[in-house]
Parts: structure tokens; C-alpha cells; sequence
């Protein structure tokens, strides 16, 4: 299929045996590049592209040569992963295969294919009870009436496109300038750099792709991972120090990590919960918490192998002991974590086992960074709204809605904040124990005036004298350093990449669909040409049947010329708004 306007190509359907294999998918290329062997450049888009391409030319050779894609060396061909499915992928292959991110693509996603299913499945019904034969032709017969109606529809469907592809370049473009130029202003140099490297890839797909990452992000999973594999490495040697045959002592930490914040997002529900709750809502808080309640029980009798302490603890802890568990709500369970412990000794270590303070302590480092993540994401995706709104949205059922969005991501920006502070007060309790003085170089403490957007300012702040919030900057180590200097410089590359290659496809879209709409007229002026010239052709004929095919050839024509005549009044009306 074409991927930008979902046209049906020739020889592009088949019928396949069991699944997508590779020798299908080869063969029904091959087969509609039959019909494209003088086009010079060629984006290719499939779902698994990133390892259906590997050894592609190779394969080739297996098919007979009538379908070899004739001179593919000297073609340039770029292969894609559809927008919809790229986020299934790993990292690597989300900065090699985006549509986003390459030079001429505009705003195609890849996904045209994938909607014409709809189109074509109701006739399933039908086709399951013919023969071969009658079966591809019947199917053939709707995929030429889908896109003669997608011909007869390009009017609307370029000028809808158009129309809502200038507001966005226009928006996209005037982001980026302001990001480029407080960018330049504080390190021209380094932006110059940017500049020629992003343009170098672009023009060669072979360099260093300026998109992509220098360092290795420390996440929650990878060192559960680390330690994980610590463990292994332990029970290899002979070291095994486990006290239950299931639950280590990494599981044991990081499970009442994951409990924290169950109780965590239990409170806050039960604070979202009103004055007048619902029976139902209700009995959903209540069940959750009752579930919660013995995932604590299990886990606290585990813990009691691990810190025998807890025994001590919890009994002089009498208001807030899990001896009067019956009084307590789930949420408000304490639960003894090593941080906790260690903030409420002053000999930390002989209560509490090092090597569990020292899990705890990568764990809670790597929920900090996660937390930042997820702040500055739903920060990026709070200003797209508010800009969305600014522009978009007009009248008070709209406004409603997408203030009720907003809230939710409000929301998702306080509970980020919060899960940062909490990692936060962990590593502060554990760092005396285990002796660590410079983190907070890498972990600044998170204020109420540094939870904003890249292009915020404090309150007071202005434009001229703004500043950029610390969060914005950490990326694994602090910019105080050399090395934070390094990764931060990172940073804002890949974000100064991303921003203009937004800008970039965006101004690319709205000349495609000039061009299209362009060539789209000259297309039907050609086929009604092409169609006058029918009119004559057949000789031999009785004269009625020469009339009649002349009348038919020119009634195809008019069609043509019509559908011509509309578009550029459509369009040129376009041309005086925009």
C-alpha cells in the first residue's frame, strides 16, 4: 500500500499461508516494485522493518528475476517502523526507524495500510464461500472502487489536512525558535555543533545518529536486574546468605518499595474520594485496601527473617504497631523499610543488615531517576495541553473537558514530585549509615518552585532573565560536575534534535500536501487528456458501437475535469485564508 494515502498497490495483495513469513512479505514486495522501478527514492514502512531489511537483498535472489528491484544499490532506500507500533521496539530502533526523526517524511505515520482493514473486512463474509478465482477478483473489484473513492476524495481530504497542518507548523516552528535561541544565547557553540551533525545524518543515514543517547539511563528494572544477577553471581560461589527459599533480600526491598507506593496511591484516592462518596467507589477503595492489607501481612512476616529488629521496633512503635494491624488503615501501616530504620537509630548498621541498606539504597536512587522521568514528561505534556487549549478550544463544554485532562496530568505531576521526595527522604536517611556525603550533588532536593515546564521561569522571572529548573538538567549525574556538564549537554542535544525535527516535519507537511494537491490536478488533466484520446481508438466498429464508445470515453473525461474544476475551487479558497 501506498503508506501516505492508503492507495492499494498493484501486485501489493496476497494471500498468506500461516502468519506474516518472511518469503510472503518478499515476495509481495518484490512484486509491486515491479510497477516503481524508476522511482529514485523509496520509504519503506513495515511493522518489523528493523529486522525484516536485514539480508533483504540477499533473499532476493531466491524469487525469479522478472521481479528483482532493478538497481536497488543505486537507489536510496530507507526502511521504517509505522508510528503505532515504533513504542513496541527497543530504544535503538524508536531513533532509526521513525518516521519522525527523517529528513522529507512530513507527518506520514506509516499506518495507512493498517486502516484500510476496515474497509475491506465485511466482505469477509462473502469471500469465505468462493472459489479462488471468483474470490481474488471479487477482492480486486473493492480494492479499485476503494481508490477511486479515495481519488474522488482527495479534495476534502487534502484541504482538511492542510487546514490543520498550518496552525501546527506555526506553533511547532515558534517553540523551537524560542528554544534555539535561549539555547544560543547560553552555549552557541554547542548548538552550532548540533546543527552540522543532525544535518550530517540526515544527509547520510551512515553517521552518528545525533538523536541517540551517549549513556546508559540507570532505571528501577535495570538495577533490580544488577542485583538480581549479584545474587546469582553469590549462589555460584557458594555465598548463598538467603533466609527464605523464595524472597532474597533484593526481592525483599524492592517488594516494600512497590508496597509504598500502593499505600501511596491508596491515599491519595481515598483523599480524591469526596464528601459523598458512592456505595460502589466505596467498595472499591475498601477492597483494595483489604488486598493490600495481606500482600503487608505476607511481606512482614518475610521481613522478620531479614530484621529481627522489627520485633523491637514495632512493639515500641505502639500507636502505629501492625500488633493493633486491626486498627489501622492499610495506607498507614508503617513498614520498616532500612531507611526508615536507620532514621530512627543511631547505630544504624548493628540494626539493621548493611547489605539490605546498601539494596536499598541503588533501588531508592533509581526510583529518584525514574521520578524524574516521569515528571518531566507529564511537565512536557501539561505545556502541549495548554498550548492546545490556547489555540484550539473554544466554547465551555470543550474548555470542561480539557480542563478535566489537565487536572489529570496535574494530578500525574504531583504524584511524580511526590515519588521523587519519598526516594528522596530515603537516600537522606541512608547516607550517614552507609557513608555517601556527595549525593545530593546528584539529588537536589526537589522544591515546589523547580516542578516546571522547560520554558518556565520562577514566579517573577522574566523572559530576559529565566531560568532553567535543575529537573531539566539532571540526567544521571549532576551538572556541577564535569560529568554532569557532559550529560547535560546531552540532554538538551537529543531535546534540541527532537524540537527541530518537529519543526522540520511540520513545514514538510504543509509543502507535501502543496505539492500533492499540485500533482493531483495535473493528474486528472492528464487522465482526461488520456481519455479523449480513447474516444477514437477502436476502428472496425458498427457506428453505434463506435458512438457509444465515445460517449463513454468522453463522459470519463468530464469526470475528470469536474473532479478538477472542484479541487481548485476548493482549494483556492484555502489559498485566500491561509
Amino acid at each position: 500500500d501506498c503508506s501516505r494515502h492508503d492507495f492499494k498497490r498493484p501486485c501489493g495483495v496476497g494471500d498468506l499461508q500461516k502468519g506474516e513469513k518472511y518469503m510472503n512479505m518478499d515476495y509481495l514486495f518484490f512484486s509491486t516494485m515491479q510497477h516503481a522501478g524508476d522511482i529514485a527514492v523509496l520509504n519503506i514502512s513495515y511493522d518489523i522493518a528493523c529486522q525484516w531489511s536485514t539480508n533483504l537483498w540477499q533473499r532476493m535472489g531466491r524469487y525469479p528475476s522478472t521481479i528483482h528491484l532493478r538497481h536497488h544499490d543505486s537507489k536510496t532506500i530507507t526502511f521504517l517502523v509505522p508510528k503505532f507500533h515504533l513504542p513496541a521496539h527497543i530504544e535503538i530502533c524508536q531513533i532509526t526507524y521513525s518516521h519522525n526523526l527523517l529528513k522529507g517524511m512530513g507527518r506520514t505515520d506509516g499506518e495507512a495500510p493498517e486502516r484500510g482493514w476496515a474497509n475491506i473486512n465485511p466482505v469477509a463474509t462473502s469471500t469465505c464461500k468462493m472459489g479462488p478465482g471468483s474470490r481474488r477478483d471479487t477482492l480486486d473489484d473493492h480494492f479499485g472502487d476503494f481508490n477511486w473513492k479515495k481519488v474522488t476524495n482527495m479534495g476534502v481530504s487534502l484541504s482538511r489536512k492542510l487546514k490543520a497542518a498550518f496552525p501546527e507548523r506555526d506553533q511547532h516552528v515558534h517553540d523551537f525558535e524560542d528554544f534555539n535561541n535561549a539555547l544560543k544565547h547560553e552555549r552557541p557553540e554547542q548548538v552550532a555543533e548540533w546543527r552540522l551533525a543532525v544535518e550530517r545524518w540526515e544527509s547520510d543515514s551512515s553517521q552518528k545518529n545525533p538523536f541517540a543517547p551517549t549513556g546508559k539511563h540507570m532505571s528501577l528494572s535495570s538495577v533490580r536486574l544488577s542485583l538480581s544477577q549479584q545474587e546469582a553471581e553469590n549462589l555460584e560461589h557458594g555465598m548463598d546468605n538467603s533466609l527464605h527459599e523464595e524472597v532474597s533480600r533484593s526481592v525483599l526491598v524492592s517488594s516494600g518499595m512497590e508496597i509504598e507506593d500502593q499505600q501511596c496511591r491508596l491515599a491519595r484516592d481515598l483523599e480524591l474520594l469526596g464528601a459523598h462518596p458512592t456505595d460502589l467507589q466505596c467498595t472499591k477503595l475498601q477492597e483494595r485496601g483489604n488486598v493490600l492489607r495481606c500482600k503487608i501481612e505476607q511481606w512482614s512476616n518475610i521481613q522478620l527473617l531479614y530484621m529481627p529488629v522489627m520485633a523491637r521496633l514495632s512493639a515500641s512503635d505502639m500507636p502505629t504497631s501492625r500488633t493493633h494491624s486491626t486498627e489501622e488503615k492499610a495506607h498507614e501501616i508503617e513498614l520498616w523499610l532500612p531507611s526508615k530504620v536507620c532514621k530512627q537509630s543511631t547505630d544504624a548498621l548493628h540494626q539493621c543488615d548493611a547489605t539490605l541498606c546498601q539494596y536499598e539504597w541503588e533501588l531508592r536512587r533509581a526510583q529518584a531517576y525514574d521520578a524524574l522521568d516521569e515528571l518531566r514528561r507529564h511537565l512536557r505534556l501539561r505545556a502541549h495541553l495548554y498550548k492546545f487549549k490556547d489555540t484550539h478550544i473554544r466554547g465551555q463544554r470543550a474548555n470542561t473537558r480539557v480542563s478535566a485532562i489537565i487536572d489529570k496530568v496535574e494530578s500525574n505531576v504531583l504524584v511524580a514530585a511526590a515519588r521523587y521526595r519519598r526516594a528522596w527522604a530515603a537516600l537522606k536517611n541512608l547516607s550517614p549509615a552507609l557513608s555517601h556525603t556527595t549525593w545530593k550533588v546528584e539529588f537536589p532536593k526537589l522544591e515546589n518552585d523547580d516542578i516546571r515546564g522547560m520554558s518556565q521561569g520562577k514566579l517573577g522571572q522574566s523572559s530576559g532573565n529565566r531560568t532553567l529548573s535543575w529537573i531539566w538538567k539532571a540526567r544521571g549525574v549532576a551538572s556541577d560536575t564535569p560529568e554532569g556538564e557532559t550529560v547535560l549537554n546531552e540532554s538538551l542535544r537529543i531535546e534540541w534534535c527532537k524540537s527541530r525535527a518537529r519543526a522540520k516535519r511540520w513545514v514538510e507537511e504543509v509543502q507535501l500536501l502543496r505539492e500533492e494537491m499540485r500533482r493531483v490536478t495535473a493528474y486528472l488533466s492528464w487522465h482526461a487528456t488520456w481519455w479523449d484520446a480513447q474516444a477514437d481508438r477502436r476502428t472496425g466498429l458498427e457506428p453505434a458501437e463506435v458512438e457509444g464508445l465515445r460517449g463513454y470515453a468522453k463522459r470519463q473525461a468530464a469526470v475528470r475535469r469536474d473532479l478538477q474544476y472542484m479541487f481548485l475551487s476548493k482549494w483556492s479558497a484555502m489559498d485566500r485564508i491561509f
